[in-house]
């Protein structure tokens, strides 16, 4: 069973004192309209982000203004605001899950700490940092982060901070294995807590000591810690901490039900009792947006069902939660559900599914737990210790060298009364001029080189500033494009104003896409419908599907006969093109599928470049145009072999293909992407093929159930691979 650690945060870090008195967002905006664009104007901006953040739960809101308070902290060059909105675009990054961006603006705030020289800022930077990378699984950074804290803390005796490094290192020490290391930073963090009266950080301290005990073996331990941490965090209303507790609860009854001796009564109800916290924590999880917890809940609820023998549930929840990770990027949890379904599907007799699964885990967990890691991992706290020890050895050594100059002195007083003691200062005094002379020259380089140094990083981090600028204004025009080209796609409402039942199963290689559906009304009540792929992918590609739904949208104009569209459609895109400058111009296109339905007389007329079309109808009665498939027979409409562009047959027409509808016939449209795919266990092609069986096979479905189907079919074929092209599948049942 997964459990949860309680990690110290310091998101609260650069708040100022005023927020504590909860003011108000019109309170807040009221005083940001009344303010000029200066350095207050910044501070209620950040004010603004962080009550939307904190007490609303409202982290686009809370990016929002984040940006803007950078934005004018860079241009007044006000440090201190650019500081607190970094890690308030932090803080709000961590809570929409884009822990990638939410790691870059600490390490931002970090810099901008380091040039301030603010030790405790610089602390809690480290902290932070050592956060965003064990929620990545990334635990031997964030335990090196947590000691680089940990020691600045130590420096400027930060009590508070010193006790967070603490509990944060005792965290992943567990997950490294070490538990008396992971005990003793534990207790040392609860100790420190006590004394400063600090009731959250106790509650934290208590649910992370009752994980050590666990981890030993001593359920009672364990649970006494446990609803001990339970009964703080309740009275404080923290649901997130109130949850984690839940969670290791319910793990602690999973533990003791695998107790030698135990009765299958007993078992039974410490089962009953571990599903019904998991499902606590779970409930929680959801209400409040966690996926990191609702990930880890999954996983856990699916091995409690495992050994209660519900091995089919068991897998749904190992399926969710696997779906929840590979969206976070976590893979320790990823780990958990490979391994959790590679269990069930040997209890439902899919052996090589559980084989397949298997060595997944066993990779997901190499990559975690190797023996590197533990080496590094000893390695940093042998460094943390030598500093610690350098630094007292340093002090006494200053002793010391007081103690020799006293006897140095004394003896120097005796000497002057010696005749020969004149000759022998005179001499010591050239020799320590020429010394000073000598030094003064070599500070003086090392001065110069630092200067040197410190110009070249001026320069780096400038260069760095307008690298990332520069990033943010792409990725800016790209979300702007995605925005345009997804006004040219068929909307919700008019697919549902003129579709009863169907299903678009829409997934761009990129932000934008060259694949895409269209749709528009044709006279005499017709509906029209398009799928497919223009040239390219990305950004080339969705610039080249803005022209093709445009000249779509030109022949609609003038026919409803989609061979006639499909014609006039290739002759505007050829004119168009050829006006490129090169000489073959003209040559771009798209390959597609037009459907025109005429409901009212129950008739689709079809014409398609490149790409098929399925018709599905359930029946017993095959004629020899179409082959069996369990309950339903299956109508491949042939495409022509040419593409809506310029082409060696561009003068060729496009064939018109004419269904007689009936009810519940399924009419599919797609393009490449999905058939083309490279995954599964020998990295092959999904192939059409492998899509229409599954289509045909599952074509029972409800169609929403269908779109599920096929998205979960797709990760799953993929697994660590990338995606290589647009994907549209469209489905529609009469």
């Amino acid at each position: 069973m997964k459990i949860r650690f309680l990690l110290s945060f310091l998101p609260l870090l650069l708040l100022s004192p005023l927020f504590a008195q909860d003011k108000t967002m019109d309170s807040l905006l009221t005083t940001l309209k009344a303010s000029q664009k200066d350095t207050n104007w910044i501070k209620t901006m950040n004010l603004l982000s962080e009550h939307a953040a904190w007490y609303l739960n409202d982290y686009d809101t809370a990016l929002y203004y984040a940006n803007n308070a950078k934005a004018y902290s860079e241009k007044l060059d006000f440090k201190k605001g650019l500081l607190r909105a970094h890690n308030n675009i932090a803080i709000s990054y961590h809570g929409l899950d884009n822990l990638p961006e939410a790691l870059k603006n600490y390490q931002v705030a970090l810099n901008i700490s380091k040039n301030l020289g603010n030790k405790k800022k610089i602390a809690g930077a480290y902290l932070n940092i050592g956060l965003m990378y064990y929620e990545q699984a990334n635990y031997i950074e964030s335990l090196k982060n947590n000691f680089v804290s940990l020691k600045i803390y130590e420096e400027i005796d930060n009590k508070k901070g010193i006790a967070q490094a603490s509990n944060n290192i005792g965290s992943i020490y567990r997950l490294l294995g070490h538990f008396s290391e992971a005990l003793k930073y534990q207790l040392a963090a609860l100790k420190i807590r006590e004394k400063l009266g600090d009731i959250s950080g106790i509650a934290e301290s208590y649910s992370n000591i009752g994980i050590v005990y666990s981890e030993y073996g001593n359920s009672t331990e364990a649970l006494k810690n446990y609803f001990a941490s339970l009964k703080i965090h309740s009275e404080l209303g923290d649901r997130e901490r109130i949850a984690d507790i839940y969670n290791n609860i319910a793990a602690e009854y999973n533990a003791l039900s695998d107790s030698i001796g135990i009765s299958k009564i007993k078992r039974d109800s410490l089962l009953n009792q571990a599903i019904r916290h998991f499902f606590l924590s779970l409930k929680i999880y959801e209400d409040i947006g966690h996926k990191g917890g609702m990930a880890m809940a999954y996983n856990n609820i699916g091995g409690i069902k495992i050994k209660l023998n519900q091995p089919k549930e068991g897998r749904q929840f190992f399926e969710k939660g696997l779906l929840l990770s590979r969206e976070l990027g976590n893979i320790d949890d990823i780990k958990d559900s490979f391994k959790g379904l590679s269990a069930a599907d040997t209890l439902l007799g899919n052996y090589k599914s559980a084989f397949h699964n298997y060595k997944k885990y066993i990779a997901f967990r190499d990559s975690i737990f190797n023996e590197e890691n533990t080496k590094k991992s000893v390695r940093f706290e042998m460094q943390y210790n030598f500093a610690k020890k350098s630094a007292a050895d340093s002090v006494k050594v200053a002793e010391e060298k007081k103690i020799v100059a006293v006897q140095l002195k004394q003896e120097k007083t005796q000497r002057f009364a010696l005749y020969g003691g004149l000759i022998l200062v005179v001499v010591f005094a050239a020799f320590m001029f020429s010394r000073f002379r000598v030094t003064q020259r070599q500070k003086n380089i090392i001065e110069l080189k630092e200067k040197e140094t410190q110009q070249q990083n001026e320069i780096i981090t400038i260069q760095k500033n307008l690298v990332e600028e520069k990033h943010k204004e792409i990725t800016d025009s790209i979300n702007y494009a995605e925005r345009i080209q997804r006004s040219f796609l068929a909307s919700e409402n008019l697919l549902n104003q003129h579709l009863k039942d169907y299903f678009v199963f829409f997934k761009p290689k990129d932000v934008v896409s060259g694949d895409f559906y269209w749709a528009d009304t044709l006279s005499q009540n017709k509906f029209v419908m398009a799928t497919a792929d223009s040239t390219g992918h990305g950004v080339p590609g969705a610039i080249m599907s803005l022209l093709n739904v445009t000249s779509l949208e030109k022949a609609i104009e003038h026919y409803t006969n989609p061979a006639e569209i499909l014609n006039h459609t290739r002759q505007t895109i050829i004119n168009r093109l050829k006006k490129d400058g090169t000489i073959d111009g003209g040559k771009d296109g798209m390959d597609c599928s037009l459907l025109v339905f005429d409901f009212e007389n129950n008739l689709l007329q079809i014409a398609s470049a490149h790409n098929p079309v399925w018709v599905l109808r359930p029946t017993t009665n095959f004629n020899k145009y179409a082959r069996k498939a369990g309950d339903v027979e299956i109508t491949e409409i042939k495409p022509d072999k040419m593409p809506v562009g310029k082409h060696d047959r561009d003068n060729d027409p496009f064939t018109l293909h004419t269904v007689n509808l009936q009810k519940g016939d399924i009419i599919y449209t797609l393009t490449d992407g999905f058939p083309d795919q490279f995954g599964g266990e020998k990295g092959k092609k999904f192939m059409s093929k492998n899509l229409r069986e599954l289509l045909v096979n599952n074509s029972h479905l409800p169609m929403l159930e269908q779109k599920q189907l096929l998205e979960s079919t797709f990760k799953n074929w993929i697994g660590d691979l990338e995606q290589i092209d647009d994907v549209c599948v469209v489905g529609i049942r009469i």
